[in-house]
């Protein structure tokens, strides 16, 4: 037993699965079909019986809208006609072909009338057969009116009775019968709410009939028109929809009145209740459930019957339907017999069919599985098989669809591939969309790019067929909503699709698609994740497709799109990115220039020489630079480090940058000094004029005087000589300022007052003297020593070689006047110099993109010297690269040439490149850049577009390079040109 069931469980050919398949589907089928057919049909019976009543329902419910809508039309158009104005009984009877009309037009409706607020009352009535007996109206009458009038005393009710010609037959004053329209419920919610009112059902009090009313406040807001509607007519109705022989069946309103039944009640009284319906539908009714379809039994006899709620202009109604179970099983039997017979035929005829096909389906198959298999194996080598291989043609089409799939995979991988082309988005673009109008069987397409401001789109791709088109011609799309509102949907992120006509085309697509219009086409926009619009892809179809091809294909090239969504959007990033970052150090390097007033520009101008230096070696074909180039992504790293080659000086105090003087700070401290002088001179003044007259007579007490106030001045104008720092200070000079150092002015106020806690604290540092006091002409104090705070470390990981003074600043007086060059002491030229490390540790710390990873190496070494001598690293010529050699040369062109330095005026442009050469010789700048730098005209361009003319003077390049020696003391012989 066990072997059976494991041989079982062995796989078989697909040929003997499917015969035994199909074989036990087909007994089972008519095993089913032989077993059950007489329920089912039985069951089919009852559906169909349903489903004829469920129609009943519906078309009474069709009746009811279609008939009951008109009358509401016309109660509303009589609201706007002047019968509401009538208030005399001939205005009124002048109105009455209006009300007759109505009636005539709508059959269900028994009578229409108009109430006014003061109990008057205007009826037309239809008479018909059986409220011909009710009102006693003459035989020939057709239609009746009655006229309430309260304006009498007692109300009166007048009758008129009108032949079918409306012609008036009789007239009488009736008894009145205390009727009041304005205690009538259809009066009272017209008066209390706007528009058309519908009343519930209730029964008529003339006719006895079943209906409900319309009614509506007339523009004349003192009068009510009305519309009676009865349901009496809907038993004819039913009578008229065929339900199976031997139905009964009834209509009920809401509160449970029949208003129509078939066959009519024995009563007669068409408002009857429940208790007064067809005996046989009441136990139907009585059921919680019967609503729904069932079999039932009453007086020994199977009935099958159904609820159905009708709902109709606001009015919710029951139509119960009960037939005979005979009618419903009638032919049952005898289809359930053929049904058999047809079952046991298909089965012996259809076991030799499914054999065969089987072995037919079988072997194509196998290709099929094989096909996929080396889809899912990313094998998608083109098939060299016969296209035709099975007699069934979906396997064909699907072996045909399999390779399709192929192709079009191969696509999409090329498609891939595609946003992986570097630095070229003109190629990203064309391959894509060829990709894209193959995949989608287009027969070409453009790719359009939007503005900025989205009104113009410029043309990126174009395709037509396998033709190389040129499009670099072609005008850009301007948006005209005007002439092609359909077109520019795409605006709003719509696809949109149609044909393009002269009519139509955008101007600019005109010459290139004229000889193919009308050409259908398909716009689909291109988006960013956010929404914003890109562009769109505009793709054109020679061939005519149905609406479905047209959709699905559609949906193709919105899912294609993405990938030039993709790319386009990857481009924009890069360059958004690039601008954003080219404004940031933009601003860094404005910034700086605008800090301090003396160095506005350098940062804006050492780019340009670099860049026309680094331009120069790239373009030179012979000498050291011929192999020289600069890739895209290094050109854009050399821009980067030169416009923030100086971003360290953002930390460099204003004092120390924009140090003039060598007494400067904040302010220059010469006049403090110079005021000294003005007090010793007053002193030696008053000290002569306090002697006596005798004594200032005698000896030479006038002419010390006289010379000691000369050599006072004359002192002063020395210092302030020395304060200027034009010139090397000299020993002798250096020994004059600490003789007039000592000399004496007395101080009587306190120096402690009105000053900061910063310089109070630095002044407590040694004791106060009593006043007055006297003090030094010029002194190293105690309170001019600034203590390094420096509390950041972050530096010393970087092992720079600057070497760091012991204090952060001295302002000693003597100290600073002691300058020998310049105006900057150690301390403050080490700030000054202290801005190049912080250009490398800003810059370091900035996460730049690989490819720009050198920018803080090349903008933080053009301090270095190519003899190691420089800052902050000592770097040597092998050590340094060309773009900082570029650099350097750069810098110090530019500081030479400016005219904004506080300590010296902008030199010559020959003074310049000479104190270059110098440099040059002293191992300080690159010889051969500084000689491709001469020979390429570099300096000459600058200075036409940068320099004061003035300051522009002849230089003699031969002569520049003459002098250039090379480190063994020889002169270098020019071997570089300029390609």
């Amino acid at each position: 037993m066990k072997t059976r069931i494991r041989n079982l469980k062995n796989r078989y050919p697909l040929h003997i699965q499917i015969t035994v398949l199909f074989t036990c589907l087909i007994v089972s089928i008519g095993s089913i079909i032989i077993l059950f057919s007489h329920s089912q049909l039985t069951k089919m019976a009852e559906v169909s019986t349903h489903q004829r009543y469920q129609q009943t329902g519906e078309a009474i419910a069709d009746e009811l809208n279609s008939l009951t809508r008109t009358m509401a039309s016309s109660v509303s158009i009589l609201a706007k006609m002047p019968v509401s104005d009538a208030t005399t009984e001939p205005q009124r009877m002048a109105q009455l072909s209006i009300f007759i009309m109505v009636l005539q037009q709508n059959n269900y409706a028994s009578s229409v009338y108009s109430a006014w607020d003061n109990g008057d009352f205007f009826i037309l009535r239809r008479l018909t057969a059986q409220s011909r007996a009710l009102f006693k109206s003459p035989a020939d009458a057709q239609w009746l009116v009655q006229n309430y009038r309260f304006d009498v005393n007692p109300p009166q009710k007048k009758e008129f009775y009108l032949d079918d010609q409306q012609n008036i037959i009789s007239s009488v004053i009736a008894p009145y019968d205390n009727y009041d329209p304005r205690s009538r419920e259809w009066f009272t919610l017209a008066r209390a709410g706007k528009g058309l009112i519908t009343s519930p059902n209730y029964v008529f009090r003339a006719t006895g009939e079943t209906g409900f009313t319309y009614s509506r406040q007339a523009d004349n807001p003192r009068a009510v028109i009305g519309l009676d509607v009865s349901l009496a007519s809907l038993s004819e109705f039913l009578q008229q929809q065929g339900l199976p022989p031997g139905s009964q069946a009834a209509i009920l309103s809401e509160s449970g009145e029949v208003i129509a039944s078939q066959p009519a009640p024995e009563t007669g009284n068409q408002a009857a209740g429940t208790k007064a319906i067809l005996p046989v539908l009441q136990p139907l009714l009585a059921r919680a459930d019967g609503q729904n379809s069932r079999l039932f039994s009453i007086d020994g006899q199977d009935w099958y019957g159904a609820v159905i709620n009708i709902h109709s202009m606001g009015k919710d109604y029951r139509l119960a339907i009960a037939t005979p179970s005979a009618y419903l099983t009638a032919g049952a039997s005898s289809i359930s017999n053929r049904a058999t017979l047809i079952a046991f035929l298909l089965l012996l005829l259809s076991l030799p069919v499914i054999w065969y096909f089987s072995r037919k389906i079988s072997n194509p198959l196998l290709r099929l599985r094989k096909d996929a298999e080396e889809i899912s194996n990313l094998h998608f080598e083109a098939d060299d098989r016969p296209g035709k291989e099975s007699i069934i043609e979906e396997i064909d089409d699907l072996h045909t669809a399999m390779a399709k799939i192929k192709q079009t995979l191969l696509k999409f991988i090329s498609m891939g591939s595609m946003l992986t082309v570097k630095n070229n988005f003109t190629q990203q673009m064309q391959g894509l969309l060829t990709e894209t109008t193959e995949i989608a069987e287009m027969a070409g397409g453009m790719v359009f790019l939007a503005d900025q401001e989205m009104n113009a789109f410029t043309p990126a791709a174009f395709r037509w067929r396998e033709e190389g088109i040129d499009f670099s011609g072609m005008s850009p799309l301007v948006v005209d909503n005007q002439r092609s509102d359909s077109f520019w949907k795409i605006l709003q992120g719509q696809t949109i699709s149609g044909v393009l006509s002269k009519d139509n085309i955008p101007e600019p697509l005109l010459a290139f698609l004229l000889p193919h219009l009308p050409l259908p086409y398909v716009a689909v926009p291109m988006q960013t994740h956010d929404d914003h619009t890109l562009g769109f892809l505009l793709l054109f179809n020679t061939r005519t497709l149905t609406d479905k091809h047209e959709n699905a294909k559609i949906q193709l090239i919105n899912s294609l799109v993405g990938m030039l969504s993709v790319a386009i959007e990857a481009q924009h990033l890069l360059v958004e990115q690039k601008k954003l970052m080219n404004a940031f150090i933009k601003l860094i390097a404005g910034a700086i220039d605008e800090k301090s007033p003396y160095t506005g520009g350098h940062c804006q101008r050492v780019p340009v020489i670099t860049k026309m230096l680094a331009q120069a070696a790239v373009e030179t074909n012979e000498g050291p630079f011929a192999r020289f180039t600069l890739s895209e992504n290094e050109w854009d790293e050399l821009h980067t480090a030169c416009w923030l080659h100086d971003c360290g000086k953002i930390t460099t105090p204003e004092a120390v940058v924009d140090k003039a003087t060598k007494l400067e700070l904040i302010y220059n401290r010469i006049h403090e000094i110079r005021m000294r002088f003005e007090l010793l001179k007053r002193e030696k003044e008053i000290e002569f004029l306090r002697l006596t007259p005798e004594q200032q007579t005698q000896g030479n007490n006038a002419q010390t005087l006289a010379e000691t106030l000369r050599q006072l001045d004359d002192d002063f104008y020395f210092i302030a000589h020395c304060n200027i720092g034009s010139e090397f200070l000299s020993d002798d000079a250096l020994a004059r300022i600490n003789q007039i150092a000592r000399y004496r002015w007395t101080r009587t106020l306190d120096d402690t007052a009105g000053i900061s806690q910063d310089e109070l604290t630095r002044k407590k540092r040694q004791p106060v003297g009593r006043l007055p006091v006297q003090e030094p002409m010029l002194s190293d104090k105690e309170e001019h020593i600034v203590y390094r705070a420096d509390v950041s470390k972050e530096a010393d990981k970087y092992n720079f070689k600057l070497k760091k003074p012991v204090f952060q600043y001295n302002h000693g007086e003597i100290y600073n006047l002691a300058i020998r060059r310049g105006t900057l002491n150690d301390e403050e030229r080490y700030k000054v110099n202290e801005h190049i490390m912080q250009t490398i540790i800003m810059l370091d710390n900035l996460p730049f993109p690989r490819t720009m990873g050198n920018v803080p190496t090349i903008a933080g070494g053009h301090h270095e010297r190519v003899d190691g001598k420089g800052y902050p690293y000592q770097l040597t010529h092998s050590q340094m690269s060309i773009q900082v050699r570029m650099l350097a040369i750069a810098d110090v062109f530019e500081a030479l040439t400016a005219i904004d330095r506080p300590y010296k005026p902008g030199k010559l442009l020959s003074e310049a490149l000479n104190i270059m050469t110098s440099m040059v010789n002293e191992q300080h700048l690159d010889r051969e850049l500084f000689i491709l730098f001469l020979q390429s005209g570099v300096w000459s361009d600058y200075a036409r577009t940068y320099l004061d003319p003035e300051k522009t003077d002849s230089v003699n390049v031969a002569e520049l390079l003459a002098k250039i020696v090379s480190p063994q003391g020889q002169s270098v012989v020019p071997v570089v040109s300029a390609a």
